[in-house]
């Protein structure tokens, strides 16, 4: 015989149902073919199966398996009264042959999937199946994974402008504003200034004066904000599964990723969108404000698409202007340690820069680099003109700001200008000056210089002084300031000017 003997084939040889030289030839080669072999005892042992379940009583089942128990004893009783009903209607040989025959093709059947199956070696002994205990109804289940709890995010003032004082977190009056994170539950309320608060590369809110603010959710799945008052928002785009609200009474902003406006008062609730979309809904409506568009909702009216209108070009300028204020972002936790700020006083209200950008009227507080800085400030005509630089160091903890004053414009009178510059020059005490330049006259450096702004009231007193530009190293230029506020000046006419001194 070339090839295997088909299972099937062994199963009739054991049903008797192949001739006697056929079975010869199976059985001689089956010494030969091991796999055959194998084949063949399993088709014998499944055969020889039949008989053994067929005597079998009820298997034991624990007292939960009641069911269990009268299902198999109902239809063992079944089985036995119809073989019983068919043996009085079937003579005994019929009987033994139709049994035999069932048998025997079933166990024909179970040979073939045991060889397409089962591996080569030799199989162990099946287990003895057992059903699972019982499971109590307080039992956790076992494939239940709780959902992963959002990442907290937390956000770091920016700016304080106006009023830096004015400003509560959770009702008191913080000196550490600017290296506290503010998480989840914090509540911000503002006076006469403005805060900005930045918690992403793009992402940022300002709060503005008089006004209100709780973070109700703040974490990477959800922020919800609720605001009394006036609220600017810059939002990166939201992915998938990320949600940003605002709540304004009974109304609710979300976006994807926008630049917009609140203001929420006893009158109304007005949504200003500068770029990107806003939806903007109540109990009833909901209604999608775009692009330099407003909405205005009159209190107590529902929310509807007739109160949506365009923005004027004065009104785009003044949301651009409101822009909240972002830093170089990396993570909170890299951004405090590397970051400190820089107060920038002036009397009333003047516009300031600091190293060229724009950062709207001051007094304020800005988050800052360490190092040197340029300040400017708008005088009575706008115009930008430099009002000092100032070294920012490294944070620490407790210190006071750096601090920079931007003076008063004084008149420009001429006469007293002149007079003034001769009492500085005559005061100056030039001994203090080269024991601030010895370390670098050491080192071989010379025809150095300090340019300084001064104001000095009709009383004498020095209204302010700062340094505009040098090529000294900031040490040495401080060094020399102090020794020019030294100076002395006498009772006469108010004067403001700059002055350069060549070392």
């Amino acid at each position: 015989m070339s090839r295997h003997v088909e299972p099937q084939r062994w199963g009739d040889m054991f049903a008797g149902r192949v001739s006697d030289m056929e079975r010869e030839t199976m059985q001689a080669h089956a010494k030969e073919c091991t796999a055959c072999k194998r084949t063949r005892d399993r088709v014998g042992r499944a055969s020889d199966t039949f008989t053994a379940i067929r005597e079998q009583p009820a298997p034991e089942l624990p007292w939960d398996g009641v069911r269990a128990r009268v299902h198999w004893s109902v239809s063992k009783e079944r089985r036995e009264r119809r073989d019983q009903e068919a043996a009085a209607k079937e003579p005994p040989r019929g009987r033994l042959i139709a049994w035999t025959a069932a048998a025997l093709v079933a166990a024909a059947g179970v040979a073939i999937g045991v060889y397409a199956v089962m591996p080569e070696e030799k199989p162990a002994q099946a287990p003895i199946a057992v059903m699972p205990p019982a499971v109590p109804d307080h039992a956790p289940l076992a494939h239940h994974v709780p959902a992963p709890t959002p990442a907290p995010l937390a956000g770091l003032v920016s700016r304080i402008a106006g009023h830096t004082d004015d400003v509560l977190i959770d009702g008191v009056r913080p000196t550490d504003l600017f290296s506290r994170r503010l998480v989840a539950g914090t509540v911000i309320a503002t006076g006469d200034g403005r805060i900005d608060v930045q918690f992403g590369d793009a992402s940022a809110f300002a709060l503005g004066p008089r006004s209100t603010l709780e973070l109700r959710r703040f974490d990477a799945e959800m922020i919800e904000l609720r605001v009394d008052g006036t609220l600017d928002v810059e939002v990166a785009p939201r992915t998938a599964g990320q949600r940003f609200v605002v709540v304004a009474g009974e109304h609710t902003v979300e976006v994807r990723g926008t630049q917009f406006q609140v203001r929420r008062d006893a009158a109304r609730t007005m949504v200003a969108c500068r770029h990107g979309l806003v939806a903007v809904r109540d109990r009833n409506a909901q209604v999608d404000v775009g692009a330099a568009r407003q909405i205005a909702i009159p209190a107590g009216e529902a929310v509807s698409g007739d109160h949506v209108v365009p923005l004027s070009v004065d009104e785009l300028a003044s949301l651009a202007d409101a822009t909240p204020l972002r830093v170089a972002w990396t993570d909170v936790d890299t951004l405090l340690p590397s970051s400190a700020p820089l107060e920038i006083a002036t009397v009333g209200r003047r516009d300031v820069r600091v190293d060229g950008i724009e950062l709207g009227a001051a007094p304020m507080i800005v988050r800052v680099m360490p190092g040197r800085h340029t300040v400017e400030a708008t005088d009575h005509a706008g115009r930008y003109r430099r009002a000092g630089w100032i070294d920012v160091g490294a944070p620490k903890a407790n210190a006071k700001p750096a601090r920079l004053e931007v003076a008063i414009e004084a008149p420009v009178s001429a006469t007293g200008v002149a007079d003034r510059r001769r009492q500085l020059r005559a005061g100056i005490d030039r001994q203090k000056l080269a024991r601030c330049t010895r370390s670098i006259a050491k080192a071989g450096l010379s025809d150095t210089f300090v340019q300084v702004e001064i104001a000095v009231d009709p009383a004498g007193a020095i209204g302010f002084l700062n340094v505009i530009d040098t090529d000294l190293p900031s040490t040495t230029a401080a060094c020399v300031r102090e020794v020019l506020a030294e100076v002395a000046f006498g009772k006469g006419p108010a004067a403001t000017w700059r002055e350069r001194i060549d070392l």
